[in-house]
């Protein structure tokens, strides 16, 4: 029996390293290999071994080598995760719910920034993939397609999120944005007004989705004249570009993602206009700033936490060998607040009116 438990300190002089299993089984006088299994809760050691092996270890300050674990395990229980933009707030919340769920799954996340540029995107994915992490969530820009694919051919198991790649089988989480469009478009055109819309870049799918959504909402209701202004996911997109469609008579505008919606306001606010009087604009994204307009912005939202959350669920079970994974479609929806006051105020009139007309025909 050990009467007494040295430090770390108490190691031989001059002791830089980190404590090793060889450490603790000096002290305790145990075998390598029986000190590994203790830590590791094998049940052929007996509990009074494991818990002095677990004390000793404690008063060392010992660590495990995350390496040696991995070589063990086959796994290093770490997943890449690359987003092109830290500082737009809906990639961020993307991050978060990501790293949020796979914490809880006893997995930990190495975050990349690509910048919205497919050369650092390439670059970054060739580095995780040498770190041999179990797996990568990627946002994908078109240009890096080969190597995604590449990389997924491979046998890496790779999901796409937010945006996803035609005629691949690499499976993606995604928002249709054809339902909260729908909505906003319905809700404004319940005025007489004239639309205008933000778009965000057409080398990304959800730039040209979303741009295909209004532009058929267009068709289908048979609106014509409505402005389109082509820009990009940055916040001089938004402001740029809602003057521009203001300058065209655009009086109520869908924009194309927050950071646009960002610059808008920031226009907006600089030309001294009334949301919701002079001009009504919808958001994209449930950033929480937008809630602190005034009046708060009517939004259409993606459910971020929802589409980290099934993308970290399809990594696992990519990374568990589960290889016949299907890509998610996360419907949006629209969250109404007072920046549409005046289409709203138009849509609920028009709707009352269409009940009663139904109510006296259903009378006769």
């Amino acid at each position: 029996m050990v009467s007494e438990i040295p430090t770390s300190r108490s190691l031989p002089a001059g002791k830089k390293r980190a404590t090793t299993l060889k450490d603790i089984a000096q002290v305790t006088q145990l075998s390598v290999s029986t000190v590994s299994r203790a830590l590791a809760n094998n049940s052929s050691i007996p509990e009074s071994t494991r818990q002095r092996v677990v004390e000793v270890a404690e008063k060392l300050n010992y660590r495990p080598n995350a390496q040696a674990r991995a070589l063990r395990k086959s796994r290093t229980d770490t997943i890449g995760l690359i987003i092109p933009n830290i500082e737009n707030p809906y990639f961020s919340a993307l991050a978060a719910a990501i790293q949020s769920v796979a914490r809880q799954a006893g997995v930990s996340t190495i975050l990349s920034n690509s910048e919205e540029n497919p050369e650092i995107l390439s670059q970054t994915l060739d580095i995780m993939d040498d770190q041999r992490l179990d797996g990568i969530i990627v946002v994908p820009h078109m240009q890096s397609k080969d190597k995604v694919v590449e990389l997924a051919a491979r046998g890496v198991p790779i999901v796409l999120a937010d945006r996803c790649f035609e005629d691949t089988s690499i499976p993606s989480v995604t928002s249709d944005p054809t339902p909260g469009m729908t909505e906003a478009f319905d809700l404004l055109c319940a005025a007489d007004v004239h639309l205008g819309y933000l778009a965000g870049p057409q080398d990304t799918s959800t730039g040209r989705q979303r741009l295909e959504a209004f532009e058929k909402l267009c068709v289908d209701r048979e609106i014509t004249g409505a402005s389109v202004f082509y820009g990009g996911y940055r916040q001089v997109s938004g402001y740029d570009g809602i003057k521009v469609l203001i300058e065209q008579g655009a009086n109520a505008i869908i924009a194309g993602d927050s950071m646009m919606t960002i610059g808008a306001l920031h226009a907006i606010h600089e030309m001294d206009l009334k949301i919701g009087k002079d001009l009504q604009i919808i958001g994209f994204d449930n950033n929480p700033t937008f809630r602190l307009q005034n009046p708060p912005l009517t939004i259409i939202d993606q459910h971020v936490q929802e589409m980290g959350k099934a993308a970290f669920g399809i990594l696992q079970k990519l990374i568990d060998g589960e290889t016949d994974q299907k890509s998610v479609l996360l419907p949006t929806s629209l969250e109404i607040h007072g920046s549409t006051a005046v289409s709203l105020k138009a849509f609920e009139k028009s709707r009352k009116a269409n009940k009663k007309k139904k109510d006296k025909e259903a009378s006769k």
